[in-house]
This record gives C-alpha cells, sequence and structure tokens, in this order.
C-alpha cells in the first residue's frame, strides 16, 4: 500500500471531529485527539513502499558495499 494523503486527511478530520462535543475535560480530548493523529500517521508511514532499482556495488571476495541507493517511493 502507497501513502495516501486523502486518508491520512480523513482520518485526521476524523479525529478532530471526534472531539468536536466535548466541553468538560479539554485535555484528555487533546489526548486522544494527539493520540489519533500519531496512530494516523504511524500507519501511513507503515505503508510507505521503497523500491529498490540499482546502484549498490558488493567487490567479490567481500568488502564494503559501495554506491548510492537509486529507488522509488510510493
Amino acid at each position: 500500500m502507497a501513502l495516501d494523503k486523502e486518508r491520512l486527511k480523513e482520518k485526521i478530520k476524523d479525529a478532530f471531529q471526534a472531539e468536536q462535543t466535548e466541553q468538560e475535560d479539554h485535555n484528555a480530548s487533546l489526548e486522544r485527539i494527539s493520540d489519533k493523529l500519531a496512530q494516523a500517521i504511524v500507519e501511513e508511514i507503515k505503508a510507505l513502499k521503497i523500491e529498490y532499482t540499482s546502484g549498490l556495488v558488493a567487490p567479490s571476495g567481500g568488502g564494503t558495499v559501495t554506491g548510492t541507493i537509486l529507488h522509488t517511493v510510493s
């Protein structure tokens, strides 16, 4: 699964909408919103796909791998 701005945006909106009626405990509301935002962001990061295309070279017989990783991120 790739990163999805709209999916993350909806999760953020949902987090705020769920707390709009809170009038008693603003600190608890802030804590719940923060937790939902953090969870949504972590889920999106975990969905990130990095595809290695080329760029690294390993010497025959062992040794240090060198080069620049060429990749795509989605």
